[in-house]
């Protein structure tokens, strides 16, 4: 399983608080060694902890409309082959969390648990162990909490075959819609002069009624598909930038929006986006 249940580690020697990667901790035995060879992908994970609508949560949780930002920079990582633990390995940069509260900064412990990849590469779940209370005004996670993400991942692979679906599902919308245009350019086009009738006549022959029923219903078709084609595809700007993830070739984009719960199959508590961490400089707008 991915959510084992785990406590701090307040004897271990090798706390990390820079952005080395990846994190090697004491081997407990209520939590995983993390082997220093394990592969890894490095991600910004930022947490928006808050009412969100229909939740489960308390009655007095949240009510101000308050938020708790968490912002952990994360190795999704995997153990070789040679490592004694075989899970996939969600190894935070530091050993704490901070987020700022009405009295100041607030810095608490938090403990990478593990990830998993659907089989079908399509979601992304993975946990944190919060041993001390976080609380921001009425906005609070217990001690001893598991904070469980969820969220829609898009391979490379997947994102390219719902782009190029797209773009052939418009180029036949621009087809049919280009033979119906002409259709309707020789019903409109300007008439000639017959010498024979010694009158203007049409200069096209009228189309055969079926025919044009036909390219109509071409045109709706390619219209629906379009369309339907379009809903596959995500919006760019809900995405993030492409990053790597272990086991998956060519990387992943993944959605915004994630959902946060506490517990596997506990309430939802907020949301989660990712950016993956990269040596490319970052906009002051983003």
């Amino acid at each position: 399983p991915i959510y084992p249940s785990s406590s701090l580690n307040t004897n271990n020697d090798n706390t990390n608080n820079n952005n080395n990667m990846p994190r090697p901790t004491e081997t407990t035995s209520d939590h995983p060694f993390y082997d220093v060879d394990a592969t890894s992908s490095p991600w910004r994970i930022a947490l928006d902890i808050g009412r969100e609508p229909l939740a489960r949560m308390p009655f007095e949780w949240a009510r101000t409309g308050c938020r708790m930002p968490l912002v952990i920079p994360t190795d999704f990582a995997i153990n070789d082959e040679k490592a004694s633990n075989k899970n996939n390995v969600l190894a935070p940069h530091s050993d704490t969390v901070s987020f700022t509260g009405p009295n100041g900064a607030v810095v608490r412990p938090i403990i990478g648990e593990g990830w998993e990849l659907s089989k079908d590469e399509r979601t992304l779940s993975f946990s944190y162990t919060v041993p001390e209370e976080l609380k921001r005004r009425d906005v609070y996670i217990e001690a001893g909490s598991t904070l469980v993400m969820t969220g829609r991942v898009y391979t490379k692979k997947e994102l390219d075959r719902l782009n190029a679906n797209y773009y052939q599902a418009r180029e036949e919308l621009w087809e049919a819609g280009g033979e119906l245009g002409d259709i309707y350019d020789r019903a409109s086009a300007s008439k000639k002069w017959d010498e024979a009738s010694g009158s203007w006549v049409k200069r096209y022959d009228n189309e055969n009624p079926f025919k044009v029923a036909q390219k109509k219903l071409s045109y709706w078709g390619a219209k629906a598909k379009q369309g339907r084609k379009m809903a596959e595809r995500p919006d760019l700007n809900e995405l993030s930038d492409r990053g790597n993830l272990p086991g998956v070739e060519g990387g992943v984009y993944i959605a915004k929006e994630g959902v946060v719960r506490v517990g596997k199959d506990g309430p939802v508590c907020g949301k989660w986006s990712a950016r993956p961490i990269t040596g490319a400089p970052a906009s002051y707008r983003s």
